[in-house]
């Protein structure tokens, strides 16, 4: 279209300072943290990532406003009605054995590595160039473009909340924070913090002193330990170890002072997409349900064993798919057992075809008579817009004049800001073909895809912000 040509001439010569914008943010190490205070309730990096971006947008002459450190925005142009794009600035916890420092923003070759590059500050970046582009073009908007930072999509979105509570939800708008074409079904979601109490007391057998495993619900748990304590010398024990784990490359066994340590190792990978991954945990609840031991600890962690083998939920009763947003997984991110207490955390991404309260009273039929309660839960139900509306189709058309590409939109397990807009979809940034690097060590960003994603989404403002739709799509 001629009346995008001057915005995208204008984020083609961005590119340097983009690959340096992004660098400098990903060097915020952007974890959620202690100790919260006023202006940062989820830590004091969040809050300064959240101060970068929009001091960015004040010195660029958009409207900014920080709201107490839970979320802000930037706003450019006129209009009755807000587009809106919600991104986030904080990022899961890096983890360990990464090829690149994950808070350096290295570049390596076309790739720009950190935690966050894909996940969600490499889109962030895009989004910020392709409003500048808007802006020095000198284009007028029939709708206001809103441009939301949340400071808490990792971990309770308590940013929306208090976010929505003092700003007006957009009219429609857009999420870059999954996969292009778009995102048009996200699955629902529910996580469960469980835990079952038992009698610490050993019975003259195997001691099992503690269990930990796994950093976040909403990523596959990349390690997992047992600390045992034998009854006598530990020698049966020690053998018996040996021949469950038959020489596993992902187990290794230590004795020191007259203790055994059990260590397994997995592959990290988002809690949507844990096929992926290799769920460390599973497989230790695995080997400590083959000792064969009895009471204390032992009884619940054979139920585990038993329940929860893979990632489909089967086990557990809640295993079903459908046509439009597929199948239901489930991810045993984190356990810890120790002091008369099994405690665990899964994260739940289920489809159109099922619902919470179905999902937690079979979960609570399978696991409940080895003592196991909820004590903690937190859901969203699914999100979807179908194909054929307006929104759907408007920013499908824009991905596709940008790319050439005419793939269908897509169904995703993940969760994102679009079911706190209500009026919208995930929309990229990660193209077809390209790895899923989201909560992943070794993250990155192609600077191409960075150029790409920033024409499109400069492509997509534009035309929702200046277009009058049809009252028979259901727009204004």
């Amino acid at each position: 279209m001629s009346g995008f040509a001057p915005v995208r001439a204008r984020i083609n010569q961005y590119q340097e300072e983009m690959i340096l914008r992004l660098q400098e943010l990903i060097a915020i190490p952007s974890e959620k943290s202690s100790p919260a205070g006023p202006g940062a309730p989820f830590g004091p990096e969040i809050a300064r990532a959240l101060e970068y971006v929009l001091a960015w947008g004040e010195k660029e002459g958009f409207r900014t406003e920080n709201f107490s450190g839970y979320a802000g925005h930037l706003e450019y142009g006129e209009g009755e009605e807000d587009v809106g794009v919600l991104l986030h600035l904080d990022v899961v916890p890096a983890g360990a054995g990464w090829q690149h420092p994950p808070f350096h923003g290295v570049l390596a070759g076309d790739r720009i590595y950190g935690r966050g590059a894909v996940d969600d500050k490499g889109p962030a970046v895009a989004v910020l160039y392709a409003l500048k582009a808007l802006k020095e073009a000198g284009i007028r908007t029939a709708r206001k473009i809103r441009v939301i930072f949340g400071c808490d999509e990792e971990s309770g979105w308590q940013c929306m909340k208090h976010y929505f509570q003092e700003a007006p939800k957009p009219a429609l708008g857009f999420v870059p924070d999954a996969d292009f074409p778009l995102i048009h079904c996200e699955k629902g979601s529910v996580v469960l913090q469980l835990q079952a109490g038992y009698n610490p007391s050993p019975a003259g057998g195997l001691e099992l002193l503690r269990v930990t495993g796994g950093t976040r619900h909403n990523v596959v748990p990349e390690s997992a330990e047992a600390l045992l304590l034998p009854a006598d010398s530990g020698a049966g024990v020690w053998d018996r170890l040996q021949d469950i784990c038959a020489k596993d490359p992902r187990v290794t066994l230590e004795k020191t002072g007259g203790q055994i340590r059990l260590q397994v190792k997995g592959e990290a990978a988002h809690a949507s997409l844990p096929h992926l991954g290799e769920n460390a945990i599973i497989r230790l609840l695995a080997i400590l349900a083959a000792l064969g031991e009895k009471d204390g600890p032992w009884e619940p962690i054979a139920l585990l064993a038993k329940k929860i083998t893979d990632f489909t939920g089967k086990g557990l009763g809640i295993a079903c798919q459908d046509q439009i947003s597929g199948a239901l997984t489930c991810n045993l991110g984190t356990i810890a057992i120790g002091n008369g207490k099994v405690q665990l955390g899964l994260d739940i991404r289920y489809p159109l075809c099922l619902d919470e309260e179905s999902i937690v009273a079979r979960i609570k039929a399978e696991l409940g008579g080895g003592g196991f309660e909820i004590t903690g839960r937190h859901g969203l139900p699914p999100h979807y817009l179908p194909a054929e509306s307006p929104l759907v189709r408007t920013l499908l058309a824009a991905y596709q004049e940008e790319t050439g590409d005419f793939s269908p939109p897509l169904a995703i397990g993940g969760r994102t800001y679009a079911t706190a807009l209500g009026n919208g979809v995930a929309f990229g940034p990660n193209l077809p073909g390209r790895p899923q690097l989201a909560h992943q060590k070794d993250e990155y960003i192609q600077v191409a895809d960075l150029m790409l994603a920033a024409g499109i989404y400069g492509r997509a403002l534009f035309y929702l912000a200046t277009r009058t739709f049809r009252k028979e799509d259901g727009e204004k």
